[in-house]
């Protein structure tokens, strides 16, 4: 009996570090579509507020023009988006949405939000990412040194609503 104990609480111990891990592994995803229809609703917090419809630029991995195209069709009617690669412009935009590891800190200009995985954000290289929970909600995060290098500001309510680090 001890025996079948043991490894019935093996089970339920790898069967809930695998829901965490689960769970993790898509607070940490990549930017998709859905995220970033989520996350581009922050632009309608930003001080002074952007014309619509707002510029976005799209930057993927060179190869990845795809998964930026499935963005793009993705986002509504208050964006006008482009879809570039990493050595792409990104002249004009109001904000740059990284998919994959396209590093644009240093090609983002003052007065740009560069959205994109909690990776990006917690690296400093990205000013916002959006984590979304297993139920559906979603959860703003904002790098602040590098919203303060963007000289990107948010308003006091949106500023309420998320998480800084």
């Amino acid at each position: 009996m001890h025996n079948g104990h043991m490894k019935v609480c093996r089970v339920a111990l790898l069967g809930a570090f695998a829901v965490s891990l689960t769970q993790f592994s898509s607070s940490l995803a990549a930017v998709d579509g859905p995220t970033a229809t989520v996350a581009v609703k922050a632009l309608n917090f930003l001080q002074p507020k952007p014309a619509k419809p707002t510029p976005v630029t799209i930057v993927t991995d060179p190869g990845q023009a795809a998964a930026g195209e499935a963005i793009k069709s993705a986002l509504g009617a208050d964006v006008t988006a482009k879809v570039v690669d990493g050595a792409g412009d990104l002249s004009g935009a109001v904000a740059i949405v990284v998919v994959g590891g396209a590093d644009v800190a240093a090609k983002a200009t003052t007065g740009q939000l560069v959205i994109g995985d909690m990776a990006c954000m917690t690296a400093g290289k990205c000013a916002l990412a959006v984590e979304r929970q297993a139920s559906g909600a979603a959860k703003y995060h904002v790098n602040t040194a590098a919203l303060a290098k963007a000289g990107v500001s948010f308003d006091k309510n949106f500023q309420m609503l998320v998480t800084a680090h």
